[in-house]
């Protein structure tokens, strides 16, 4: 039985692991975010982060539509740390191990950044001599 996480065709294409016989032949196809604008609930710091981030994550083809509702949740736990840390209350363990793996679910913390080849897709298929294999 199989107890890692599978991952998405996207990341695996951006990282030169792509394998045809490994290959999600049904998984589902997602076009890159549109969004720009923040949600209106995000407090100040967290549309802060939105905005920074949602540009970087569309550009590189990481963050679709249904990405969004999680990278609005990390920018508020942001806001929320900001917060706290201009109020010198304590930041909890819990907050920071959450906003830690919804920032590597983004490849946003410097270890899962380096499974992470941001190179456009159709450029790496291209040049990829194994694509007919």
């Amino acid at each position: 039985m199989n107890h890692y996480k599978p991952i998405p065709t996207a990341l695996k294409l951006l990282q030169g692991t792509a394998r045809p016989h490994r290959m999600n032949t049904k998984e589902p196809k997602r076009k890159v975010a549109k969004v720009k604008s923040p949600p209106v609930w995000l407090n100040s710091e967290g549309k802060k982060e939105w905005k920074r981030l949602i540009k970087e994550l569309t550009n590189d083809g990481i963050v679709t539509n249904l990405d969004t509702s999680m990278l609005a949740t990390f920018c508020q736990m942001w806001g929320e740390y900001i917060a706290g840390v201009k109020s010198g209350e304590p930041v909890g363990v819990t907050h920071m191990t959450q906003m830690r793996l919804l920032a590597a679910e983004f490849g946003m913390t410097p270890a899962s950044r380096t499974k992470v080849e941001a190179l456009p897709i159709e450029v790496e298929l291209e040049n990829d001599p194994w694509a007919g294999l």
